[in-house]
């Protein structure tokens, strides 16, 4: 018997990874599928018995016996304490998700049901509507609004990660919402705390509630300190390791040789001297909500939008600026100030600017903590010059697989960057259109919200 081309072999193969995706991605819709039914079964486990708590409650309860147990509640929430502690020992989870599972459900039912049906359908998983349903509150102030949100966020989360509906999700509501956003930083302020949860084998989680400018400080010098740490202090150890490894040592005091940071904030100009407002800002409502409007709020590039107060006193801190140059209306950065002495520093700043993350389609790594990607290799053939035109912010992998690879990256007009792969499939951009739909969310709205945070 004759071996197979080298071709008809290639092709073969492609055929059987096409079918290997296929089967993985199958499988993720069933599971999704199934557990958006068994947070329903569950939520109409718990209704059922607080319609019949004689299933759980002793009908020769003493009534006077439920002032030594005021947190009983009556029948009907004793019984559904039951139904969640039966729950809880079928399905081997604990209380507490069992309630939580159940609400999803309702709560997704009652206010986003087309988010819901796409669960349903499989198209989405239950952490997808999670991260949708933690903006509902601020959506609450706006309800000419909520029908619009649904369908929106319904088709960002069919193309997007969990990370990237949660964080499109935070800025659609805070565009919309009725609450300004340093009302909201003061409520959430007062909810920070550390706390430890132990888990197994001598190990433990550490949180903490803190303001997000420290936070991502924080995150940004243990990622550098770790990449910079030469060969030989490693041991072996991987990047994430080493991060926990620093981190432990920073909360005791330990002497640890720490790498500087820097997390770039924007600011508009009449943030900082109210009597600007009338020459920098207009009295439109800015257009932009996916990329990085300048104009419209104090941001953090790639996280997201941060309240007035927060971001006045990081520049005090700072005690230096650079000047970014943008259009009066979109927002859009046009210009940076030409002072920066350093061209690579510059330019890697500009980049986190406009980007914000990573331009690959779908990730969410910091463009200030990823490589500057020449889109016409600087060593090519057509030597691509080291220009602003020519980078785009590349995550360390991202860049890796581009270099190495047979992954096809090109670059869209809107600065995005699309995969290709050699089985044909083609990545998307979850967020392409975003902008333009939330404007006409804005536009059926009757009454736009007072005092909106823009």
């Amino acid at each position: 018997m004759e071996a197979l081309s080298p071709t008809v072999e290639h092709v073969g193969h492609a055929f059987v990874l096409r079918e290997l995706f296929g089967d993985a991605e199958s499988a993720q819709f069933e599971m999704n599928r199934r557990a958006s039914r068994q947070s329903e079964h569950l939520a109409e486990v718990l209704d059922f018995a607080r319609a019949h708590p004689e299933l759980y409650v002793n009908v020769d309860f003493d009534p006077r016996l439920a002032g030594r147990f005021p947190s009983l509640g009556g029948d009907a929430t004793l019984a559904e304490r039951c139904a969640a502690l039966e729950a809880s020992s079928r399905l081997r989870l604990t209380e507490g998700e069992v309630r939580s599972s159940a609400a999803v459900a309702q709560r997704a039912l009652a206010q986003l049901p087309r988010v819901w049906q796409a669960a349903r359908d499989g198209l989405i998983s239950i952490a997808h509507v999670k991260a949708v349903l933690a903006q509902l509150p601020l959506i609450e102030s706006v309800p000419d609004a909520s029908g619009g949100f649904d369908e929106l966020m319904r088709d960002i989360a069919v193309s997007s990660t969990v990370s990237g509906t949660r964080r499109q999700a935070r800025l659609v509501a805070d565009r919309l919402t009725a609450c300004t956003r340093t009302q909201r930083h003061v409520a959430a302020f007062a909810r920070r705390t550390v706390y430890v949860e132990d888990v197994a084998d001598g190990m433990s989680w550490v949180y903490a509630m803190v303001t997000t400018d420290r936070a991502h400080a924080f995150d940004r010098e243990l990622s550098l300190t770790a990449k910079q740490m030469p060969a030989v202090q490693r041991d072996g150890r991987t990047t994430g390791q080493i991060r926990a490894d620093l981190f432990a040592d920073m909360l005791i005091g330990g002497d640890v040789t720490r790498v500087k940071s820097k997390v770039l904030v924007t600011v508009p100009l009449d943030r900082l001297v109210p009597a600007a407002r009338a020459s920098v800002r207009l009295p439109a409502i800015s257009t932009e909500v996916a990329g990085l409007d300048l104009n419209s709020d104090c941001l953090i590039p790639g996280i997201g939008a941060i309240d007035d107060a927060t971001a006045r006193q990081m520049l005090l801190d700072a005690g230096a600026f650079t000047r970014v140059i943008t259009d009066p209306v979109t927002g859009v950065i046009l210009d940076m100030d030409r002072r920066a002495r350093k061209a690579t520093r510059a330019q890697r700043e500009w980049l986190a600017l406009v980007h914000g993350t990573c331009a690959r389609d779908g990730c969410d790594r910091l463009a200030i903590d990823g490589d500057i990607d020449h889109h016409c290799a600087y060593h090519g053939p057509d030597r691509g010059e080291t220009d602003i035109a020519n980078l785009d912010p590349l995550c360390d992998p991202d860049h890796a697989l581009k270099d190495t690879t047979l992954l096809r990256h090109q670059r869209r007009e809107d600065g995005s960057i699309e995969v290709e792969f050699p089985s044909g499939h083609h990545t998307t951009n979850p967020f392409a259109g975003l902008r333009e739909r939330v404007r006409a969310l804005l536009d059926r709205i009757a009454e736009p919200p007072e005092n909106p945070p823009f």
